[in-house]
């Protein structure tokens, strides 16, 4: 499907909120990569990326007659991943070994990139593993989707200053995990 359909988010939405499976289907399209990568940022765990996107989706979707123009669909989709990628992380991936999970995910995409961009890959995600899931909700919103302070904490629901908190412990904490890391 062509991402670009020349029709707003807003008018797909209610569309869908009709019963229009293909309306649906086009804003499903057209958001996935981005549901994707956040909630791979926050769940860490490339086994459990799939089924966090299906869990976002099957919100949205769900909950789709309530949604309400004033607000873009861009961002209320956001803020429905952010929070299932939060608490999905919370019930189902802090309990497993990441580790193991991390280690077949490195090894099968080891033979697409050289030596040092895995090693590098594998050092920032473990950094990232050991951040809190909010710290590394907000640097992943503000760093990885480039978004501005005042959406991310509406899309977390707190205050502008703990969002900074956020970002500004979780840059600390990276960068203290970091240093050295790559010399060895």
């Amino acid at each position: 499907m062509n991402q670009n359909y020349p029709v707003s988010d807003e008018a797909l939405v209610k569309a869908a909120q009709r019963g229009d499976r293909e309306a649906a289907a086009w804003l499903y399209h057209r958001h996935v990569e981005k549901v994707h990568r956040i909630c791979y940022r926050i769940v860490l765990d490339p086994s459990q990326v799939q089924d966090c996107v299906q869990e976002v989706w099957l919100k949205v979707f769900r909950s789709l007659d309530g949604f309400r123009s004033g607000r873009s669909f861009a961002a209320w989709l956001n803020t429905v991943t952010a929070n299932t990628a939060i608490d999905y992380y919370r019930k189902y991936v802090r309990q497993r070994n990441h580790h193991e999970a991390h280690q077949d995910y490195v090894e099968t995409s080891a033979t697409n990139e050289r030596p040092d961009e895995t090693h590098i890959h594998e050092k920032i995600q473990t950094a990232l593993e050991e951040i809190s899931v909010n710290q590394r909700a907000a640097f992943t919103l503000r760093y990885f989707e480039d978004m501005p302070t005042t959406e991310i904490a509406r899309t977390l629901g707190c205050a502008e200053g703990t969002v900074r908190v956020h970002i500004r412990r979780a840059l600390l904490a990276l960068r203290e995990r970091l240093a050295g890391k790559f010399h060895q």
